[in-house]
């Protein structure tokens, strides 16, 4: 919660954990693999234009 507190910017934690914790786990999990991906999109963006 706290690595998401900082990717979001959030100045402090309860807001994070107020707006987050209630997630349910698949929730989490599908929201953590849209995050990856994206990210990961992004990688793919960054080698392809250092090739």
């Amino acid at each position: 919660m706290k690595q998401i507190q900082v990717w979001l910017g959030h100045s402090n934690y309860n807001t994070t954990a107020n707006i987050y914790a209630h997630l349910d786990s698949n929730s989490m999990n599908e929201s953590a693999n849209a995050i990856s991906n994206v990210l990961y999109i992004d990688k793919i963006k960054n080698v392809l234009a250092t090739a």
